[in-house]
């Protein structure tokens, strides 16, 4: 499986990814603006493409490592997960602070809904993030997803809960904004 889009490359993560995974995924700036563990070593990283090849099996999505088409370079990751409830998925991403503000986020989201609702036939999908991280929230108000709502998110350090919102898309308004 590999979609890509203009500048991007999304495939599931593999065992030879996990030291790019890891080396992005440890930098702080990441952790504090999501729920990524911290530190994030390799063996981490090779957890996550485990859970990911099990989700593909499972349910025929998971997470994507996301590479650049220009020089593939390892720059993030996004992905599908599933929900309690059939037919819905959450999503979510996270990007080296090296791409920042370039649109990779937004780029791939929007490839991420097409592929949930275009090929897996989902009829919603959520996406969550921290509320010291508007900026994710505005990747997801650009690729259509709204309905923010407060919540408490748990916290990856020490099991109490942390300010967040939670957004979602259906596949009805996914297919007005796709016309």
């Amino acid at each position: 499986m590999k979609l890509e889009t203009e500048r991007l490359i999304l495939r599931p993560p593999s065992e030879e990814d996990a030291e790019a995974i890891a080396a992005v995924a440890n930098d702080w700036r990441v952790a504090r603006m999501t729920l990524v563990p911290h530190p994030y070593t390799p063996a981490d990283a090779l957890v996550w493409v485990e859970r990911a090849r099990t989700s593909w099996k499972t349910h025929r999505f998971g997470g994507f490592a996301v590479f650049t088409k220009c020089d593939g370079r390892f720059i993030g990751a996004t992905g599908l997960r599933p929900t309690d409830l059939p037919e819905e998925a959450s999503t979510g991403f996270w990007f080296s602070p090296a791409v920042w503000g370039r649109g990779y986020a937004t780029e791939a989201l929007l490839e991420v809904l097409r592929f949930g609702f275009g090929e897996r036939g989902l009829v919603r999908i959520e996406a969550y993030h921290l509320a010291i991280n508007p900026a994710s929230g505005r990747v997801m108000e650009k690729a259509g997803m709204g309905h923010p709502r407060a919540v408490e998110l748990p916290d990856r350090d020490d099991g109490h809960s942390v300010p967040g919102f939670v957004r979602h898309l259906s596949a009805g308004e996914w297919h007005a904004l796709a016309t």
